[in-house]
This record gives structure tokens, C-alpha cells and sequence, in this order.
């Protein structure tokens, strides 16, 4: 999919749900430079590539934006059947995560379930089963909230700095 704003292409890489992995590509220069989304991206490529980004899938966006005092910023747009598709976030800093939801968007865990079935991974990746964070341990903790997610932090401020995906076959490993 191609986000024009940012000018990049996105792919996404279905784990076991609600879990997935999405790959993003510089499509327009151009487009990428005039926005933040865009020249996050590219600060990222000039970094060497890797890893920019993490967010949080959340049952109740609402109380997250309440709680950090961050507006809603709504991604969601009509389809002619009356469903919603896209996204909404709540996003602060840069290197800390931010958290999504999908409103209204029809049976999205059945359509996730399913493309999921379609993939037939060979390798049966299942779940991110540690994400290394660099930053402020306790910054990071008080932005999330109560969570159970497997992290691990080292110092500096760069955000995610590798991604361990559970697998049939072992540990697959993102930097």
C-alpha cells in the first residue's frame, strides 16, 4: 500500500494475530520530505536502516489519549459497504511507541486470521517474544502503562533497537 503523505509503500507480515510486521519503503523523495511521518522514515535510512518504530495495539484508545493528554489522530476512511478502514493512534515522542486501534473496520480479526491461514508460513512465526528498547526504562514504563509485553532495555534514546519473533524454528531476529 502506498501512503502518499509519507510517500513511502508499506508492506505487512502477518504473525500469529493480532500480531504483525510492517516493512516500509521509500517510494517519493520528495513527498517523504515534507512530512514527519516521511522524514522519519529517512532519518531512519540515514541511520543505516533498521528498526524505527513500534506501536501498541490497544482496546481503548480513548483512555490512552486521556491518560497522556494526546489527541486522537484518525487514519479511518469510508468504503462503499459502510465499514471503516484504516487506523487511529495516539503518538507522542519519537522514540517511544505509539498505540493504534481499528475502529468500525468490519471482521478485522477475521481478515487478519485469514491472511494469516493464506501466508502458510513455513517458519509458523508466532509473536514478537522480545522487543530490546533503548531508552529510559522508567519513561518507557509510565508512557505505557500497565502491560505485560516482553521488553528489554539498554541505554540511549534511538526507540526499538531489535525485534525477537518467535518461530517453529527458533528465534528470528530483527536489528
Amino acid at each position: 500500500m502506498f501512503y502518499e503523505r509519507a510517500g513511502t509503500r508499506h508492506w505487512f507480515v502477518p504473525l500469529e494475530p493480532p500480531q504483525g510486521l510492517e516493512v516500509l519503503e521509500i517510494e517519493d523523495r520528495n513527498a517523504a520530505l515534507q512530512g514527519p511521518d516521511g522524514q522519519a522514515v529517512l532519518d531512519c535510512e540515514a541511520r543505516g536502516f533498521g528498526l524505527f518504530s513500534w506501536c501498541v495495539l490497544v482496546d481503548d484508545l480513548e483512555r490512552v489519549s486521556e491518560r497522556l493528554g494526546i489527541s486522537i489522530f484518525d487514519y479511518t476512511v469510508p468504503h462503499r459497504d459502510g465499514t471503516l478502514r484504516g487506523w487511529r493512534t495516539v503518538s507522542g515522542p519519537r522514540h517511544l511507541p505509539f498505540f493504534i486501534d481499528y475502529p468500525n473496520n468490519g471482521d478485522r480479526p477475521g481478515r487478519f486470521r485469514e491472511l494469516y491461514e493464506r501466508v502458510g508460513h513455513e517458519s509458523a512465526p508466532t509473536s514478537f517474544s522480545e522487543l530490546t528498547i533503548s531508552g529510559d526504562p522508567q519513561e518507557h514504563l509510565e508512557w505505557l502503562g500497565p502491560n505485560d509485553l516482553p521488553l528489554r532495555f539498554e541505554p540511549d534514546q534511538r526507540g526499538v533497537v531489535e525485534a525477537r519473533i518467535a518461530t517453529r524454528g527458533g528465534q528470528a531476529i530483527i536489528r
